[in-house]
């Protein structure tokens, strides 16, 4: 087998967890042999993916004049006339859709090139690295998997820690930096709710080194500061919504680790070493 397939099939294993758990969603009238959609409330769907290796989830939140598209889905599935997620947005709103990415993992961008407006987080970081005809090039460590997509243009910069009005909802960006540099979040102040991406979800979280430790946690004391328990947080794998309470495990849990308090299981992966914790019900796998 090769590395590549050893990688990603490793990978699929650890993020298939708690996706069998009840749900109290509403599901749409739309059929589609692949996304599981739901509406979960104040005009936002979760787009889920129970067939994918991992079990992905996209979101679409509507203002009355805007909409965001939150990831782009796995790309596991079969394209009808071209298409494998973008057909299923359109049934859902006429209004004019911006896709961001959660971060750039090979997993969370598969079908980014049905959109055709784009935006990027306005990220300094990201900004150096567009040519100047704004075409940003992907790396293999943006990906981590894979080599598509190679490129994209960015129609637009979103700003951090600012107001986005969609019409009667407000969002903003704010970067959680932990899983990867560019990781961001989406705050919705409008209705209380939060997309988490790969931050936070329920399944194991991915560390790539133990530097990551000290970005999540002040991650961690960001999103505490910005939120509250009356917040509804959601995720990008497995069982979408993800108890408050999780943000302060997930602290506890970090702490653990950096004070060596918490065992951990060493072992090889695609010839790597990797360090895998488990408390309370939550895993983690740092890359040594």
């Amino acid at each position: 087998m090769k590395k590549n397939t050893v990688l990603k099939f490793i990978f699929c294993l650890l993020l298939l967890i708690a996706c069998n758990e009840n749900k109290d969603n509403l599901h749409t009238d739309i059929n589609s042999e692949w996304f599981d959609i739901d509406d979960i409330g104040h005009k936002t769907y979760s787009l889920e993916e129970p067939k994918s290796d991992q079990h992905n989830v996209s979101y679409l939140l509507l203002g009355d004049s805007k909409a965001i598209v939150f990831d782009t889905g796995s790309g596991e599935n079969k394209a009808i006339n071209g298409f494998k997620i973008k057909p299923i947005i359109d049934e859902l709103t006429k209004l004019p859709v911006t896709l961001l990415m959660s971060h750039f993992h090979f997993d969370h961008n598969q079908n980014i090139h049905e959109f055709s407006n784009i935006g990027f987080p306005d990220l300094s970081f990201l900004k150096n690295n567009v040519s100047s005809n704004d075409i940003y090039t992907f790396t293999s460590e943006d990906l981590f998997y894979g080599n598509y997509p190679s490129e994209v243009k960015v129609n637009k910069w979103l700003p951090i820690n600012t107001d986005i009005d969609l019409g009667n909802r407000i969002i903003q960006l704010v970067n959680i930096p932990g899983h990867t540099d560019e990781s961001i979040a989406i705050i919705d102040k409008t209705n209380k709710m939060a997309f988490l991406g790969d931050y936070l979800y329920n399944g194991t979280l991915f560390l790539f080194n133990n530097n990551d430790i000290t970005l999540y946690k002040k991650s961690i004391k960001h999103l505490v500061s910005i939120l509250d328990s009356d917040y509804k947080l959601f995720g990008a794998h497995g069982s979408p919504k993800i108890e408050y309470n999780k943000l302060s495990k997930l602290n506890n849990f970090l702490i653990c680790i950096e004070n060596n308090e918490c065992q951990y299981i060493a072992e090889k992966l695609w010839g790597e070493d990797v360090f895998i914790y488990k408390y309370e019900g939550m895993e983690i796998l740092i890359f040594q």
